[in-house]
């Protein structure tokens, strides 16, 4: 028969569950299954069963899947990395975070590319990161009330170019774009940012 200090231990976490259990843990854990199988395959359950512990472990640090996903994202939109020197021309600024934000999706596109239909941490990820895109524009020219719409189309861009690259299951489908590709999706839409701004110019 149990006795009265086993239905104590019982009541609480289990000691197993505790020991090295931090929120870092199950963000890496959490992570590593988005990288290889998607968004859908995260759950509470799902990723204990991967940290070997309790569910309710989990709750002691991060509360539901929400706040699992919006750790995620500052973890990883936190490994944006820009160059130390940007150039001074605007175009070449806008350039460089757009390859950084590419590089950024082709680490982890399972989870960059899923979060895109979640406007909560869109704008999670979009707060941390968008502010060299932004004063890139904005140094261009582009009409303040432009600027976030012209953001956007270099990020849908991006995405979608990386949505492409991802290794199709099957040969038979269309082969990954190549790189000139994207050059030239880069240039035409810089083309029309200049023409965006000389137009507002004019009037």
């Amino acid at each position: 028969m149990a006795t009265e200090p086993d239905k104590g231990r019982k009541r609480g976490r289990p000691a197993a569950d505790r020991a090295g259990l931090t929120a870092d843990r199950i963000l890496t854990t959490a992570l590593a299954l988005v990288d290889e199988q998607g968004l859908d395959a995260l759950s509470m359950r799902r990723l204990a069963r991967e940290l070997g512990v309790d569910p309710m472990s989990i709750y002691h640090h991060l509360p539901n899947k929400a706040a699992v996903v919006s750790g995620l994202v500052e973890l990883v939109f936190s490994r944006l990395r820009l160059p130390r020197a940007l150039p001074d021309d605007w175009a070449e600024q806008v350039r460089a975070w757009v390859n950084a934000y590419r590089d950024l999706t082709r680490r982890h596109p399972r989870l960059v590319l899923q979060i895109v239909t979640d406007p909560v941490a869109v704008a999670q990820a979009a707060e941390m990161i968008n502010g060299p895109l932004h004063a890139a524009l904005t140094s261009a020219g582009v009409p303040a009330d432009k600027v976030d719409a012209c953001a956007g189309m270099f990020v849908d861009f991006a995405n979608g170019f990386a949505l492409a690259e991802l290794e199709s299951p099957s040969p038979a489908l269309a082969a990954r774009p190549p790189q000139s590709h994207f050059d030239i999706g880069m240039d035409v839409m810089i083309l029309g940012v200049h023409a965006l701004t000389a137009g507002h110019d004019d009037r």
